[in-house]
């Protein structure tokens, strides 16, 4: 199989999502989500938060939010920050304002060996086609990348 910036959205429509939905900014909420059973198994992943619908990109326009990638399950990578991402003035507004504009916040995953020899590679690679279908990285994504493969056979 082959994966390009071409085939990306097809790609991440494949991955595995964890059953239930960021709906509300309450520490309650992201527990819930970061502490489901799907999320205490996933490790060695990559994920993506989107959102329900689309946000004007400089080039088109996209529901992914974030990429990331954990060595550790995602529920042990995230559930400890429920409170900060909840609570903390600048999490907050983020997160109120991407709900309440764009819709509930959804979270896919998928084995990182697809996409990289490393986790870090993996995410990267995902960055890099995110980056070429729009001139920029995703909007809460404060990690850049220096993988510039335009594909990869598998």
């Amino acid at each position: 199989m082959v994966f390009d910036k071409s085939n990306f959205y097809k790609t991440i429509d494949e991955f595995i999502t964890l059953p239930d939905k960021i709906t509300i900014v309450s520490e309650e909420n992201f527990r819930s989500v970061y502490g489901s059973t799907p999320a205490k198994k996933a490790k060695n992943i990559v994920y993506v938060l989107r959102c329900d619908r689309n946000i004007s990109r400089l080039k088109g326009e996209s529901n992914i939010l974030y990429i990331g990638q954990t060595k550790h399950n995602f529920s042990k990578r995230y559930y400890p920050h429920a409170k900060l991402h909840a609570t903390s003035e600048a999490n907050k507004l983020k997160f109120e304002h991407i709900i309440n504009h764009y819709g509930p916040i959804s979270i896919s995953f998928s084995d990182f060996s697809i996409f990289g020899k490393t986790l870090i590679q993996a995410e990267g690679q995902l960055l890099w086609w995110y980056f070429q279908n729009h001139c920029e990285y995703p909007p809460i994504n404060y990690t850049k990348t220096t993988v510039r493969n335009s594909v990869i056979y598998v």
